[in-house]
């Protein structure tokens, strides 16, 4: 469990199936991808793209689809794309990485970075930072995951691809993305994680967002059902997080299609939202793949 301070309530995270431990002092308390819902909290279904590390390397490459071997190989030995992990307590590693988000959050019209959840995050130990750079030494995407002992979940993915008019540019962009989820697959399997977790997995119709799918199922792995549950501690949690829905709804957006994880949203969803339920978060992270799927 790792806690941060939003501008009125102090919120907790559990992911996976860890416990909280101490909740005194805590407004609201989130849980992440659960195999089962927490009894008599709020639960929403929620999918996902998960890829089982416990395979050798060599069967993670021959799951491989042959785009994928192709753009990844090529990212590598043409583009000399590198793939290197960060310090995420690193301040001047957090200020580069924050100011690749904002550029590319301001032009999809996303909030900034949560800075304090993702420094909560790298203080606990369970924020993993990497970046791809090309041969002069220039970032051209970051992966943030969250990850423990045994799994490993895509977060946030930005890059200034979105920024690019030039085609040969965006598809660089794009191939370093695919290098880069292909070296964070590697270096968490060496490692002994079981699970590599894309984050989210599209139940709808949407073409653009299929094509997300088909990414993702170009790494190989199978589609999963989870949970995410929260629990509203106290008073001022119910009050601050009404209100939030409230506004929310005036803005004539909903929970279901915010792409705003900074933080996350509160769950309005019933027990069980039903087989196209999709996270805020895995919207988001949709969001944020959309340009670089191609």
């Amino acid at each position: 469990m790792f806690t941060y301070k939003s501008r009125f309530l102090t919120r907790a995270e559990v992911w996976y199936e860890d416990e909280p431990g101490d909740t005194r002092g805590l407004d609201w308390l989130l849980y992440h991808r659960r195999s089962h819902p927490v009894p008599g909290m709020k639960s929403k279904v929620i999918w996902t793209y998960a890829i089982d590390l416990k395979q050798s390397d060599a069967q993670l490459l021959a799951n491989l689809n042959k785009d994928t071997a192709y753009k990844i190989r090529r990212a590598r030995e043409r583009d000399k794309i590198t793939c290197e992990p960060c310090d995420p307590c690193d301040a001047q590693v957090m200020s580069r990485f924050e100011q690749m988000y904002n550029i590319f959050a301001g032009l999809k019209g996303l909030a900034p970075l949560n800075r304090p959840r993702m420094e909560s995050m790298a203080t606990a130990g369970v924020l993993d930072l990497t970046v791809a750079r090309d041969p002069q030494g220039n970032a051209l995407v970051y992966h943030a995951n969250y990850h423990d002992r045994r799994r490993a979940t895509s977060m946030e993915l930005p890059s200034l691809y979105r920024q690019m008019a030039d085609s040969t540019e965006r598809n660089l962009i794009s191939r370093a993305n695919r290098y880069l989820t292909w070296s964070d697959i590697l270096r968490y399997q060496r490692a002994g994680l079981e699970v590599f977790d894309f984050g989210g997995w599209y139940q709808g119709t949407d073409p653009a967002m299929l094509t997300i799918n088909d990414f993702k199922r170009g790494f190989g792995g199978q589609v999963v059902r989870e949970y995410e549950c929260e629990q509203i501690l106290t008073f001022k949690g119910r009050v601050v997080l009404a209100v939030a829905a409230v506004l929310n709804r005036a803005k004539g957006v909903s929970p279901k299609g915010h792409p705003d994880r900074n933080p996350p949203q509160p769950i309005t969803a019933p027990t069980d939202a039903g087989p196209s339920s999709i996270s805020p978060a895995a919207k988001t992270a949709a969001v944020h793949e959309s340009e670089l799927a191609g």
